[in-house]
């Protein structure tokens, strides 16, 4: 009995690679010479839900096109914008299509890449620079463009900032004021719009706040002690008078000794080409010359040493991709106590849609 069940077990796993590449082929049976696009989805669909890995990938790549094919304009761009927020523009293998398939599926997901403004790969910039203790006022985010776009960020009504972003690597700025008052999400929108596609991806920034400990109070300082200060100058000139019932008894002075005055003489007229107190040059330097050669030499030694000194140029910020960030300071709790507290911020993930082309940005 256990010979054969094992012998069982073997044979549907071996048989399961076969039921897998079922799918495809009757996929391919409804994409045919007179293909039933409507037919193929809804059997796809049915599909999707038992694939995993590859498949799964290959199976989310075909569905888009599947739903532009049966005019289902809304299925399709929510199918795109889940392709690419999952597997960003990665492909599928999708070999097993019949040639006027995937020339069609091809043709369909060039025009999707040209255009969709993909954000991936979003983080918290830290920088060295940023202190250890009390509240930022701004916090940066970057992030990643597949294609050029328009874009907008705003918090509720206010729009924050705005302008054209192409592709490639971004630093937007998300200003902090008045988000430290509790713990929440606050969540900010970013809109963008390539052609006639226009996607919003929220941008939820989650502020944890935490009580540490009670602030250390201040130690005491005795208001008789003396101040700390700058040591003044010592007293170079002054007199000090002691009188006893109004007679002078003391009298000292203290007066900064002051140097002598001299003479110095000076010799008779100089000479030309001669400096005071040297002796005359054995040459005069008005009847010699410099060789070619030593100017040149000269004049390269110069200009090599100013490039030298040349200050180099500023180097960009930089800056380190992390996922949290958490900043020490000092709050008044609801019974008027100061407390050490510490704020975390942190970008939970989040999902882009396509709106309405007719959607204002």
């Amino acid at each position: 009995m256990i010979k054969r069940a094992a012998a069982a077990l073997v044979i549907l796993c071996a048989l399961a690679p076969l039921a897998r590449a079922d799918w495809k082929q009757e996929l391919n049976a409804l994409l045919g010479r007179d293909p039933d696009y409507r037919a193929a989805r809804d059997f796809l669909a049915a599909e999707a839900g038992k694939l995993e890995g590859e498949d799964k990938q290959t199976a989310a790549f075909i569905l888009p096109f599947l739903a532009a094919r049966s005019g289902d304009a809304r299925a399709e761009r929510d199918l795109v914008a889940e392709y690419f927020e999952t597997y960003h523009d990665n492909d599928p293998l999708f070999g097993f299509l019949d040639e006027s398939a995937l020339r069609g599926l091809l043709g369909f997901w060039a025009s999707w890449k040209r255009l969709y403004p993909l954000v991936y790969d979003l983080n918290l910039l830290s920088y060295a620079r940023t202190p250890a203790t009390g509240l930022p006022v701004s916090v940066d985010i970057g992030l990643e463009l597949l294609n050029e776009a328009f874009y907008r960020i705003s918090l509720g009504p206010y729009i924050l900032e705005g302008g054209h972003w192409r592709e490639g690597f971004h630093i937007l700025t998300i200003p902090l004021s008045g988000l430290f008052e509790r713990s929440d999400t606050y969540e900010f929108t970013l809109d963008l719009k390539a052609g006639d596609i226009i996607c919003r991806k929220p941008l939820r920034l989650q502020v944890d706040i935490a009580d540490v400990a009670p602030a250390p109070a201040s130690s005491p300082r005795d208001v008789f002690s003396a101040s700390p200060a700058v040591p003044a100058d010592p007293i170079r000139e002054g007199e000090i008078s002691v009188y006893i019932d109004g007679k002078l008894v003391l009298r000292s002075r203290k007066i900064t000794t002051r140097p002598e005055s001299f003479t110095f003489p000076l010799g008779g007229p100089l000479m030309q080409g001669q400096k005071p107190y040297m002796p005359p040059p054995k040459n005069d330097p008005m009847a010699s010359g410099v060789s070619i050669l030593d100017a040149l030499a000269l004049a390269y030694k110069t200009i090599k040493d100013l490039v030298a000194k040349r200050p180099p140029k500023p180097s960009p910020p930089s800056y380190q991709k992390v996922s949290a960030l958490s900043f020490a300071y000092t709050r008044t709790a609801s019974g008027g106590q100061a407390v050490s507290a510490r704020a975390t911020l942190s970008l939970p993930t989040t999902r882009a849609v396509i709106l309405e082309s007719e959607s204002p940005i």
